[in-house]
C-alpha cells in the first residue's frame, strides 16, 4: 500500500505556525519511521478484517511518500526510514494562498503520478480532485469555525468553511484527536458515526523525562522567576480565553496578595492585541511577563518550573499542553467544556485498566483524574480559586506527580501509530468495496 501524507504544515518556524498542529505533524512522522523500524523486515504484524492480505495486497508491504515544505524540513525532521520517501515543494507555508493553490491544483497530479493509493491529510482538508483510484483520510482537529467563528478572522472562517467542510464530506474516514471533536463532527457536520474514529495525539518523550531540582532552579533563576509563577503556553489569540485568566490574575494578587507571577508564553497568532491591552488596564505590566515563543528544548523546564499550568480555554480540539503538564507533574487549571476534561478522564482510566468513564469531570475546583482542576471557563472568581488552590494544595501537587507517568503512558506515540495505520487499513479496505460496487452497478445498468 502507498500512503501520501500532505505535511505541508510542518514547521519549524520560532512562531506560532510551529504550534499546535505541526507538532501532531511531526510525532506522526517520526511515530511512524520509529514504527517501521520495529517491524521485522518493515513488515507490520496488525490484523485487519481480511487477514493477512489488505484491500490492496501484502499488507507488509507500506511503503510512505511525505509533502514537505522544503528540503531544509526534511533534514530538521530527521524522520528516516528506506520505506519512508519525501516530495520537497518549494511553495512556503507562511503564504497560506500559496500553499492552498499546491493543495489543490497540483497536489492531485502528483498523487496520479506517484501511484498513491491512500492520502492523509492531517490538518483538516483534503484537495477537491482527489484521484478516484486513491482514499482520503482527513485527521480533524476542532470545530472552532462552527463553535466559536467570532474568534477566528474572516479569511479563515472562509477557508473552513469552504475546503474543511467539504473534505469532512468527502473524506472516507475521518480521524479526530478527542471524543468530543468526534461528537462535533457527528452533530455539526452530519458525518456518520462509522466514519469517524479517535486517535488521541501523543506527548512527546521529552516531557517525560525526569529534570533535576538544581537544572529547574537555575532556569527559575535565568528567567528572573525565583518567586515562583503560573504558566500559560500556548498561542496567543481569542478562543484561549487570556483575557479572563488575566483578570483572575488580578484578582488573585488582591485577595490573596500572593509574590507568583503569571507567564504567558507563546507565538502570537491573531486578535491579540486586547490581550496586551487587558495586562496595561489592570496594571499588571510588570507582574504579567510574555516571553514570546518558546523553543522545543526549553518547553519541559517551563512546565517544570511553574508552580501550576493554566489553561482555560473556550474550546479545544485536544488541548496537548494541558496533557504535557499533567505528563511534567505539574498541577493544572484547565476548563470544563469541550475535549479538556478527556485528557484526565483518559489517564484514569488506564490507570484503573478500566474503559469504562470514571471520575469524568470533578468540576467546581476539585481534582480530575490526573490532577487537573476543572472550572467553567467564563467565571473569572472560580478561575482564581482554582489557580489558588493550585498554588498551594500539596496533595494535590504529590498527586500529580504520581500521575505524571500514567499519563505520559497513555498518550503514548506507539498508542498514535498502531491507531493511525488501523485506520488506513480500514479507509483502503473501505474504498475497494465501494469501487468494487460501483463496477458491479454499471455493469447491470449496461445495455446489453
Amino acid at each position: 500500500m502507498h500512503i501520501g501524507i500532505n505535511a505541508q504544515l510542518l514547521s519549524f518556524s520560532q512562531n506560532y505556525r510551529n504550534g499546535g498542529i505541526s507538532r501532531h505533524i511531526r510525532s506522526l512522522l517520526t511515530g511512524l519511521a520509529e514504527w517501521l523500524g520495529k517491524q521485522a523486515g518493515g513488515r507490520e504484524t496488525l490484523r485487519c478484517a481480511q487477514g493477512d492480505k489488505g484491500a490492496y495486497g501484502d499488507k507488509g508491504a507500506y511503503e510512505f511518500t511525505v509533502f514537505v515544505n522544503g528540503q531544509d524540513v526534511v533534514e530538521r525532521l530527521g524522520a528516516e526510514h528506506p520505506q519512508m520517501g519525501y516530495v520537497a515543494v518549494p511553495w512556503p507555508e507562511s503564504r497560506p494562498a500559496c500553499r492552498v493553490a499546491w493543495e489543490q491544483v497540483m497536489l492531485p497530479s502528483l498523487l496520479r503520478k506517484l501511484h498513491i493509493d491512500v492520502l492523509h491529510s492531517p490538518a483538516n482538508v483534503l484537495p477537491e480532485l482527489l484521484p478516484r483510484t486513491c482514499t482520503g483520510i482527513v485527521t480533524l482537529h476542532d470545530l472552532a469555525f462552527l463553535r466559536f467563528p467570532h474568534v477566528l478572522t474572516r479569511a479563515k472562517r472562509l477557508y473552513h468553511r469552504s475546503f474543511t467542510m467539504r473534505s469532512l464530506q468527502r473524506a472516507t474516514m475521518i480521524i479526530t484527536v478527542s471524543e468530543s471533536s468526534r461528537q462535533d463532527a457527528i452533530e455539526l457536520a452530519g458525518i456518520p458515526t462509522e466514519r469517524v474514529q479517535t486517535v488521541y495525539p501523543c506527548i512527546d518523550e521529552r516531557f517525560s523525562k525526569v529534570i533535576e531540582e538544581k537544572e529547574i532552579a537555575t532556569f527559575r533563576q535565568q528567567q528572573g522567576l525565583t518567586g515562583g509563577f503560573f504558566l500559560y503556553l500556548g498561542t496567543l489569540e481569542p478562543r484561549k480565553n487570556l483575557m479572563r485568566l488575566i483578570e483572575a490574575y488580578g484578582r488573585l494578587r488582591k485577595e490573596y496578595s500572593i509574590a507568583e507571577k503569571l507567564v504567558i508564553a507563546g507565538g502570537r497568532g491573531w486578535l491579540y492585541d486586547a490581550i496586551l491591552e487587558k495586562v496595561e488596564t489592570l496594571g499588571l505590566g510588570s507582574e504579567v511577563i510574555l516571553p514570546g515563543y518558546v523553543a522545543d528544548e526549553e518547553q519541559a523546564l517551563w512546565y517544570h518550573a511553574a508552580a501550576a499550568f493554566v489553561y482555560p480555554s473556550l474550546y479545544e480540539g485536544f488541548g496537548l499542553p494541558v496533557a504535557e503538564a499533567l505528563a511534567c507533574g505539574t498541577p493544572v487549571v484547565t476548563s470544563n467544556v469541550s475535549s479538556l476534561p478527556e485528557v484526565a478522564r483518559e489517564a484514569l482510566r488506564y490507570a484503573q485498566g478500566d474503559n469504562r468513564a470514571q471520575g469524568d469531570n470533578l468540576a467546581g475546583g476539585c481534582p480530575g483524574g490526573a490532577g487537573a482542576l476543572m472550572i467553567d471557563p467564563g467565571n473569572v472568581e472560580a478561575m482564581a480559586e482554582a489557580m489558588y488552590k493550585a498554588l498551594t494544595d500539596q496533595a494535590l501537587r504529590q498527586h500529580c506527580q504520581a500521575m505524571a507517568p500514567v499519563v505520559a503512558q497513555r498518550f503514548s506515540a506507539q498508542a498514535m501509530i498502531e491507531q493511525t495505520v488501523s485506520v488506513y487499513e480500514q479507509a483502503a479496505t473501505l474504498h475497494a468495496s465501494q469501487a468494487h460496487s460501483r463496477r458491479i452497478s454499471f455493469l447491470r445498468s449496461s445495455p446489453r
